[in-house]
């Protein structure tokens, strides 16, 4: 009782439920919720959801949860309330046009929930950046022959998506998301549905749902609006630290080999560059070319953002050659690796080593490990730092008796140290960050990207995609990838992708591609990944040393020149509709919070005299359009 009591005080009860009849038992009348777009009914006994839509149409929302059984709801201010045969707490009520429904259990319940079967329309999923997977598409049915999950907080970049048709969007989020995961499959067309484990501190599963207008972006239009109506979404600018006005418009680009010499900054403003983020990731024991403090200063004089690459979630023994940032000392490893419940160590990045407890940092004595290393950068120079893995949503359970740690309390300590080098005055990027983490970051490398379950079978080719050695011209950064035609779709295909995350946090996270994936590397598709980035206002990503800035330079300036009338380089709005103009949807508008509408022809033949990779920028009080193309591509 302790347990049911704890969760009915902590559920939020908002709004209001109409019921169809007042006193409930068993054969419990339906609960009707009232919205401008449907009305939505909840069967008690069996948690099937059905709506009405203005039209009439009968729609089903979820199926039953379970067979038909008795039900007792009672009423708890504006909500409804009851518990299962399973002994879960489910607990139903409106909430700003949408219905909001709560289960409660405790540790060790899991739920499976189908969504209703698709005959037609499209799955609209926030996989990276954002996809839109038609149920009938030949392609993605046989990508997705095998049941794929994705993570609500690791996988989606936020916990919403929709089913889209011509008439209508029905959208569902979930409020949290942790525990949670979406799986699609391929039965004649394909299917969703959602899975809950009810541990690791997720006891409670809130999912949202709407019937909302047709639109490519409902499920982030929904989810944005959720996050402003609790509070937890955040501008760019609310993250003010110092030197954060150079981040938006900037190239992202990583410093490899002779790139970090002092030389390169001459040569990216003789090229004209003004404004970039310059990462790098060097071992002093080494390196032949080192960023130094007179580096740093150099390039801050210049006006660009300059800063290391850091991890603190990667533990390898002392005496092994791993660059010194995975080194921690006999006071933390082996001592702080995560540890299963029968004492196993769980290996780490390619392995080797061990996954770090971000628990055990916080309970080791003396200075808090990461908060030092913050510290430091400031004092070399740097301004900005990458801060790699700790925003995507990876959380880890650890059984080791001297740092014990759920998944929540990993999360928890995560954020903490992505806030703390903000508090310290650092533009802090990560991976792939997610909306749990988009609060604690100015920039992404790799939100991006779209279908991020294609990149790791491509990646571990290292034959054809180029590996980690030899030389400072690391293969995976710089050699050229040819992709078949199936790769070149399932990594960039403009026709499949949305830009979702965009329209949710464009103007509160900098998002760029992954570090393996600067805009040359895939061959074949480099005009239409610079269309792409102007289309949704995301930079692009360049590794380089001083040869290949010589060979790239047209590009990289272009790619900031264009960024910059597309965009400007103030602070960033909201990216606010979406529309495919034809119907093999590759031609695309993107419409943004000041009037800006940005069309791009991903086609082989022009549209409205557009050119193919080209992108046309309308702004008000513009006299005329300014369409902008790539520049011929370089020699390789």
């Amino acid at each position: 009782m302790t347990f049911r009591r704890d969760i009915m005080q902590r559920l939020a009860v908002l709004t209001t439920v109409c019921a169809g009849l007042g006193a409930a038992a068993a054969g419990a009348a339906p609960i009707v919720i009232h919205t401008a777009t449907a009305d939505i009914s909840v069967d008690p006994a069996s948690l099937r959801i059905d709506a009405t839509a203005p039209d009439g149409q009968a729609l089903n929302l979820m199926p039953a949860l379970h067979a038909p059984e008795a039900a007792s709801p009672v009423r708890v201010g504006a909500a409804w309330r009851w518990s299962d045969n399973e002994g879960r707490i489910l607990t139903v009520s409106g909430e700003d046009g949408h219905v909001r429904v709560q289960i409660a259990a405790p540790d060790g319940q899991a739920l499976s929930w189908p969504l209703p079967v698709a005959s037609d329309g499209d799955w609209i999923t926030p996989d990276g950046e954002g996809m839109a997977l038609p149920v009938q598409d030949a392609f993605w049915r046989h990508v997705e022959r095998r049941e794929h999950c994705l993570d609500a907080v690791a996988g989606l970049s936020f916990p919403a998506w929709s089913h889209l048709t011509p008439e209508r969007a029905v959208v569902y989020a979930l409020g949290d998301g942790l525990r949670s995961k979406l799986c699609l499959r391929d039965d004649q067309g394909l299917q969703a549905r959602l899975t809950h484990s009810f541990d690791e501190g997720a006891n409670r599963l809130e999912l949202l749902i709407a019937v909302a207008p047709p639109d490519p972006l409902a499920p982030a239009l929904f989810y944005r609006a959720l996050l402003k109506a609790r509070g937890r979404f955040r501008l760019l600018r609310d993250k003010a630290v110092p030197d954060l006005d150079r981040l938006y418009g900037a190239p992202q680009a990583y410093l490899w080999g002779d790139g970090r010499d002092m030389a390169m900054l001459d040569r990216l403003r003789a090229l004209g560059i003004a404004r970039i983020n310059l990462s790098y990731d060097q071992d002093p024991q080494t390196d032949t070319h080192l960023v130094t403090p007179a580096f740093l200063k150099k390039a801050r004089a210049l006006g660009y953002l300059a800063g290391p690459y850091d991890t603190f979630d990667n533990a390898q023994p002392d005496d092994n050659d791993a660059a010194p940032y995975v080194h921690w000392g006999k006071a933390l490893y082996p001592s702080g690796c995560i540890r299963d419940a029968a004492g196993r160590i769980k290996a780490g990045f390619a392995n080797t080593g061990c996954e770090m407890s971000s628990e055990a940092l916080v309970r080791a004595p003396g200075p808090f490990v990461p908060g030092a290393r913050y510290k430091q950068h400031k004092a070399d120079g740097a301004d900005q730092v990458f801060d790699d893995v700790d925003a995507t949503g990876e959380f880890f359970h650890d059984d080791s008796p001297g740092h014990p740690m759920t998944m929540t309390q990993d999360r928890a300590n995560r954020l903490e140290r992505l806030n703390l080098a903000m508090r310290d005055g650092l533009v802090i990027g990560s991976e792939d960050v997610h909306a749990w983490s988009a609060g604690v970051v100015h920039y992404s490398h790799g939100g991006a990207q779209s279908h991020l379950s294609a990149v790791w079978p491509i990646q571990s080719d290292h034959k054809r995609f180029g590996g980690w050695w030899p030389g400072d011209h690391l293969p995976i950064f710089f050699a050229s990838f040819q992709p078949t035609p199936d790769e070149a779709r399932l990594l960039f295909g403009p026709g499949d992708r949305l830009p979702l995350f965009e329209a949710v946090f464009h103007d509160s996270v900098v998002s760029s591609d992954r570090w393996e994936f600067g805009l040359m590397k895939v061959a074949g598709v480099e005009r239409a990944r610079f269309a792409m980035a102007l289309l949704y206002g995301t930079p692009t990503m360049w590794p380089l040393d001083q040869k290949e800035l010589a060979r790239v330079g047209p590009w990289l300036k272009a790619a900031q020149d264009d960024f910059r009338i597309a965009h400007g380089w103030d602070a960033p709005v909201a990216l606010t509709g979406f529309r495919w103009e034809t119907p093999d949807r590759l031609v695309q508008t993107a419409i943004y919070a000041d009037g800006r509408r940005i069309t791009a022809n991903f086609g082989a033949a022009p549209y409205d005299g557009l050119a193919g990779d080209c992108v046309r920028v309308t702004a008000p009080g513009q006299a005329r359009a300014q369409d902008l193309c790539p520049p011929p591509l370089p020699k390789p």
